[in-house]
């Protein structure tokens, strides 16, 4: 299939499974299905870019994704962890795959903002994670840098992939804080649509970055 018609159904999965956890409490069974589908279809845009060593590390890191995307179906402080695993290993191979080809990675002064908000974030959120207080630092740090790392390489190559690549790491962010506030402050009203629609988002706009550079 094409870059195109992965992506159309990808948006109309991710529709669909948003649609069937609309209310987390009453959870339809196709959730299960369609929520790994969707990831799916990101992944099988992304490996429509020529092979080579980005595309190696895109695939490595929404394989991940995929493994955490399970993961986090499931209830339960060990299902949790395990999500929480896969996805600090998935930032790590973001990072490079985002600065593949990027000869000087150099950040703006305006990039301290996304320092400062995450030093904010998680010093008001830290106190709130208990035991999980060790993971949760180590994972924010990485988050932050692969946010960074984006930034640097729009920075440097200023183009329409690198924007978008930038648009995609800064809506993980917003996902996985949106994750954060209903695992350890609480649930609140449409947590799940916002989680999911934002990191939907985030890996669909990170992977067609990578087709769009190759082209």
């Amino acid at each position: 299939m094409s870059t195109e018609v992965f992506a159309a159904a990808a948006v109309g999965l991710a529709v669909l499974a948003i649609a069937a956890d609309f209310n987390e409490r009453r959870r339809h069974d196709s959730f299960y299905l369609l929520k790994p589908l969707t990831t799916l279809m990101i992944i099988g845009m992304a490996a429509t870019a020529p092979s080579g060593e980005a595309r190696s590390l895109m695939l490595l890191a929404l394989g991940l994704s995929l493994v955490g995307d399970i993961c986090l179906m499931f209830d339960g402080q060990g299902w949790f962890m395990a999500g929480l695993s896969s996805f600090l290993l998935a930032h790590l191979a973001f990072i490079p795959a985002l600065l593949h080809g990027v000869p000087s990675p150099t950040l703006p002064l305006w990039s301290a903002a996304i320092v400062v908000w995450g030093l904010g974030f998680f010093i008001w959120l830290l106190p709130k994670t208990g035991a999980l207080k060790p993971a949760v630092l180590v994972y924010g740090v990485v988050l932050m840098a692969m946010a960074l790392a984006a930034v640097a390489r729009w920075t440097v190559q200023p183009t329409e992939a690198s924007r978008l690549a930038l648009v995609g790491a800064l809506l993980f962010v917003v996902s996985d804080s949106s994750l954060a506030v209903r695992q350890f402050v609480g649930r609140y009203r449409a947590a799940q649509a916002l989680i999911l629609s934002t990191y939907w988002a985030a890996i669909g706009l990170m992977a067609y970055s990578l087709t769009l550079a190759s082209r």
